[in-house]
């Protein structure tokens, strides 16, 4: 089955971005965004599941994740309200289709979003 797109917002440089909605996480499908602005890009997830959550960056494939050795990157998101926030480094987790895979536990609800930070 395809993994959900996730959509990445940028952020402009000395302007406001409302945040994003973001995708509805369906942990049957995971997610997967584009990877060409991860050097700038913070990872949003939230859980309003009442059980904490997992959330897991999958590692890349070498090349081009001459990181990926480190292997993949597990977040807990708390439960009912919450909502973290990742910053990622495509030399650990660009799979080779120039994307990055996130893995849900099941139940995890909740949404992910990509925000890509201003290139300044």
């Amino acid at each position: 089955m395809p993994r959900d797109t996730v959509t990445v917002t940028g952020l402009t440089q000395n302007a406001g971005t409302t945040i994003p909605v973001g995708t509805t996480i369906t942990p049957a499908n995971d997610a997967e965004i584009d990877g060409s602005l991860a050097e700038r890009m913070l990872i949003r997830v939230t859980n309003t599941h009442g059980t904490a959550h997992p959330v897991v960056i999958k590692a890349g494939v070498n090349p081009p994740a001459f990181r990926a050795g480190l292997g993949d990157l597990s977040v807990t998101v708390p439960l009912t309200s919450g909502d973290v926030l990742i910053p990622i480094e495509s030399a650990r987790f660009m799979q080779a289709d120039g994307k990055i895979h996130i893995d849900f536990e099941t139940d995890h609800a909740g949404k992910i979003s990509a925000i890509a930070l201003p290139k300044v």
